[in-house]
């Protein structure tokens, strides 16, 4: 199907659609094209994006309480139109947690979330119609693939957060483990290093879906075992929940001898964006529509930098209802000719762990602790596992930021005493120095060359970072 053809299909469905009419076996055939070439089929998917958006509104004014304010009569709504709505922020989740549930659908499961805002544990819930449909829409979308003979085996990380706990249906079997605790990275070994023999299935695990910790203390255990995986054995490696800094996925993909596809994704709604290794961006799957508003006006941006609002769609997301929901994520957004996409999207972190150096500058904690990663002189907290020779190893590097009169200071933990080798301290000092030149956004880097007289380095020694929450990025 060509572009002009399926914009053929997107006109002949209604102007203001209904929940039947996109059943899941209107809208996986449609779909199944723009995931699979998403930049051919942009501009003719937009239609259906917006007729979808309408939907999503209307269904939530109908059926929401918290949204009955918003008028639907005579309105169609669309992505030029959405700035109109009030966002509503993570702060009123548990304000009106029960407001914005949608009094038609049953419920049907939870997932968990504190997110990395250090806030209270809230339950997010999933409805049982939204169940059954995204099992329909898979198994339509990869209708052609469950023909494949034979099937592959993965291992897939359970999580009650990051997207839905709902076990969508794919092509073949995962093995669910836990790689937080001991026995599960050591049973997760074991797993890669055996052969199984399922009819129908591959003999060996071929997929692995993980957090980035995950597969950080996963690859540990590994090197520091000398087990080594066949080389062609894994064929897929998704991670998510933690940004991944490049030397960490250079050394993993070195190792597992494939690229590392990441994900952002959250408890709240169904759907996130990937990375893409062509870009060095992520592009968005078309379950959400995203947004990117400046951090002083709260206007909408077509590119730039601000903070990321998402929608997510009827009917993929229907009881935990969300219109544009300020995820609380400081992002990048550049136009780009990548195939996958024409906007790519970087993430620099949370806003509350970011510093606003200058009234458009901002810096973000997640981005530091990712440039500076593989510098081993900065000291980590200690991850409490007790299978590593080295159980530092794969925590965040310990250090702190703050603004102090106009200064930007910069402290970090070191793995010595700073005062017993300053030719060592001013080694590590540089170090840092190259690394923010060459990971750093260039509206930072710009500013620290033209304000180097406000920079304050810090070196403490170890175990003297006080009130460091080096999971919270």
């Amino acid at each position: 199907m060509n572009p002009d053809i399926f914009l053929e299909h997107i006109q002949q469905l209604p102007d203001k659609l209904a929940p039947e009419d996109v059943g899941s076996h209107v809208l996986a055939p449609l779909f199944s094209h723009i995931i699979a070439e998403p930049l051919k089929y942009e501009q003719a998917f937009a239609p259906l994006r917006d007729k979808l958006l309408d939907l999503t509104v209307r269904m939530a004014q109908m059926h929401a309480p918290y949204y009955k304010n918003i008028p639907t009569e005579g309105i169609c709504w669309s992505l030029e139109r959405l700035s109109e709505i009030t966002p509503i922020r993570k702060s009123d989740l548990y304000e009106h947690q029960k407001e914005i549930l949608s009094a038609i659908t049953t419920f049907g499961f939870v997932s968990f979330t504190t997110g990395t805002t250090n806030q209270p544990p809230l339950l997010i819930e999933r409805s049982q119609e939204e169940q059954l449909y995204l099992q329909n829409f898979f198994n339509l979308l990869q209708s052609k693939a469950h023909e494949i003979d034979p099937k592959p085996l993965g291992i897939a990380e359970g999580s009650m957060n990051h997207g839905s706990v709902l076990r969508l249906p794919g092509v073949g079997y995962s093995f669910m483990i836990e790689l937080t605790k001991d026995y599960g990275i050591i049973r997760t070994a074991w797993l890669l290093q055996n052969e199984f023999h399922f009819k129908g299935y591959e003999s060996k695990v071929s997929h692995l879906q993980t957090t980035v910790m995950g597969l950080c203390y996963l690859h540990q255990y590994l090197v520091e075992n000398n087990i080594e995986i066949p080389k062609g054995q894994l064929n897929n490696i998704t991670v998510f929940g933690w940004p991944i800094p490049k030397s960490r996925r250079k050394k993993m993909e070195s190792f597992f001898g494939i690229s590392i596809n990441d994900n952002y994704s959250m408890s709240e709604m169904f759907g996130g964006a990937r990375y893409c290794h062509d870009c060095d961006g992520y592009h968005f799957d078309p379950f959400v529509v995203p947004e990117l508003i400046d951090l002083n006006t709260g206007e909408t941006l077509s590119e730039g930098t601000g903070e990321l609002l998402l929608t997510p769609l009827f009917p993929f997301t229907q009881r935990f209802v969300l219109l544009r929901y300020r995820t609380g994520d400081l992002v990048d957004v550049v136009k780009t000719n990548c195939p996958k996409g024409s906007l790519a999207y970087r993430f620099r972190g949370r806003l509350k762990r970011c510093l606003k150096i200058e009234d458009s500058t901002y810096l973000g904690e997640a981005e530091m602790a990712k440039a500076i990663d593989e510098i081993e002189a900065i000291n980590r907290a200690d991850t409490h596992f007790r299978i590593f020779e080295d159980n530092n190893k794969n925590n965040w590097p310990l250090f702190k930021m703050k603004l102090d009169k106009g200064n930007l200071i910069l402290r970090f933990e070191l793995a010595f005493d700073p005062e017993t080798d300053p030719s060592k301290t001013e080694a590590v000092k540089k170090r840092i120095q190259k690394k923010i030149d060459e990971e750093l956004p260039d509206s930072i880097t710009s500013w620290m060359h033209q304000n180097s007289e406000k920079i304050i380095f810090q070196f403490i020694p170890p175990n003297t970072l006080e009130g460091r929450d080096y999971w919270n990025l």
